[in-house]
């Protein structure tokens, strides 16, 4: 362990912290808002079920209200869990942990009209929340509110839109189809998100290191934005806790700690907490985060959802109410010590997902929505590959031919070929591709860029796609100005 982590390692484990203190807009939560559906009459039977076992019709009885009581809450959860079995597609744990987690989202934080579930999957608790608020604006409140303002909208970002959520989608609006405007889906990367401090970012169960993804674009500083420019408001469920460096894990740097610190920590917790070994690196590294953002300027709060729905069930909850400066130790640290490792280069993203609550942000989110639009992604967007030759110095301004490309400087000479076009709306992005390849025999280096031709920004993306013939003759064009730039560097 180093001096500079010996402070750190005297931090109280989670289960040891006292609360953190509340604030206006973030009033302390109360565990008990979940005894209702914990002393439910279903959840003695449920129990029986195994957790990923999903329910069915079969299952209905379980909700009937034979058993109900004149609590809204109780009655709500019924109604949901109704919907879920017609689905055949919601496991007896997702319910459970779903509607747990919904319920805290929305008793904390009421006044976010406008959210964003990332990593979606099939995108059940984008539902729930929906239900909630509809719930508490038409007077059936599960609240002691009658909030009457205006209705909640969400947006479902995930990578591929399962078939399932399909099922949950149509069940839902079958039952509540005052909800359908209110909810999207858009399938796409994470990196086309445009966060805003107006927009509440949730997520249950973000696997590994996700969750620390979705903490630096809620502050603001996930690589291409400006540092400490986010804000946005978070809540999110982590799942699958590393410290390995292998795996990706790399503490943010207004933690003021490095991997191998947090590693030691681990280590030191797991002495302490001999037979909870794994939760000792689910408490450190929840730690390290709930630090940084609190050096972020944000108000966080833990809240353990009931044990019996989920062993993965600390929900983290945080609002920026002032501009972080970080600390000494955070400010200017870097986490890397010089070590370098390879993460995945996603593709450009074909879309804009802005998540502003306003009304323009939210007609773009439909816009780009649906299985529709992936496709017409898929069509729009050819790609192509060159490679070159890299050498120990880069001066792209030299008048030698023989400088090495950097990714800005193939960019703009990009650019200027598609500015240069008069009669195709063509743009091109540029990309790294992967890592430095490094030939076996002599030991040369090289590196791979991906170009993407696709229409320009104003174009009309119902009119035709870029053809392939279309993207190999702009390829051609910007090859040929590349060879005369760079030279013999071109494979």
């Amino acid at each position: 362990v180093t001096s500079s982590s010996m402070a750190i390692l005297s931090l109280p484990s989670f289960r040891q912290r006292t609360p953190v203190p509340s604030c206006s807009s973030l009033n302390a939560l109360s565990p008990s808002l979940m005894d209702p559906i914990v002393q439910h009459p279903a959840i003695p039977a449920l129990s029986k079920i195994r957790p990923r076992s999903r329910l069915k019709e079969e299952h209905k009885y379980l909700f009937d209200g034979t058993n109900r009581t004149n609590n809204d809450s109780l009655c709500l959860f019924d109604e949901l869990a109704l919907v879920a079995c017609s689905t055949g597609v919601v496991c007896r744990k997702e319910l459970l942990e779903t509607y747990a987690a919904a319920t805290f989202i929305h008793a904390k934080f009421p006044h976010m009209k406008r959210m964003a579930d990332l990593a979606a999957g099939h995108g059940l608790l984008s539902w729930f929340l929906l239900v909630l608020d509809h719930y508490d604006n038409n007077n059936n409140s599960t609240t002691t509110r009658n909030n009457k303002q205006p209705p909640r909208t969400i947006v479902c970002v995930d990578r591929r839109m399962p078939q399932s959520a399909d099922v949950i989608a149509s069940a839902m609006i079958d039952r509540f189809p005052e909800l359908e405007p209110r909810w999207c889906f858009v399938q796409s990367d994470l990196s086309a998100v445009e966060p805003h401090p107006s927009c509440l970012l949730i997520s249950v169960h973000a696997c590994g290191t996700l969750t620390d993804y979705l903490i630096e674009m809620a502050i603001g500083t996930t690589e291409g934005r400006n540092t400490l420019s986010g804000g946005s408001p978070l809540a999110i469920v982590p799942c699958c806790h590393t410290v390995k460096e292998r795996m990706g894990y790399r503490p943010h740097r207004l933690s003021g700690m490095d991997a191998q610190e947090v590693s030691a920590l681990v280590q030191e917790r797991k002495k302490k907490q001999k037979h909870l070994k794994h939760e000792a690196v689910a408490d450190v590294v929840d730690e390290v985060r709930c630090r940084t953002l609190r050096n972020a300027g944000y108000e966080v709060e833990e809240v353990m959802l009931p044990e019996a729905f989920t062993g993965r069930n600390r929900l983290l909850l945080g609002e920026a109410i002032s501009v972080g400066t970080g600390t000494d130790k955070a400010v200017g640290r870097s986490n890397h010590k010089d070590h370098h490792f390879f993460q995945r280069h996603p593709n450009l993203p074909f879309i804009r997902i802005p998540l502003a609550d306003d009304d323009e942000s939210i007609a773009q989110c439909h816009a780009v929505s649906g299985r529709e639009m992936k496709q017409t992604e898929k069509q729009l967007s050819p790609s192509l590959v060159m490679s070159f030759w890299l050498t120990d110095t880069a001066d792209v301004n030299s008048s030698d031919n023989n400088s090495v490309p950097t990714l800005e400087a193939l960019q703009a000479l990009a650019d200027q070929c598609c500015g240069e076009m008069e009669t195709e709306e063509i743009q091109c992005s540029v990309e790294v591709l992967g890592d430095v390849k490094v030939q076996c025999t002599t030991r040369r280096r090289s590196q791979f860029y991906r170009f993407t031709y696709k229409k320009s920004k104003g174009a009309d993306l119902s009119a035709a796609h870029v053809s392939c013939t279309t993207a190999k003759r702009m390829h051609t064009v910007i090859r040929e100005r590349v060879g005369v730039k760079f030279g013999g560097l071109l494979q």
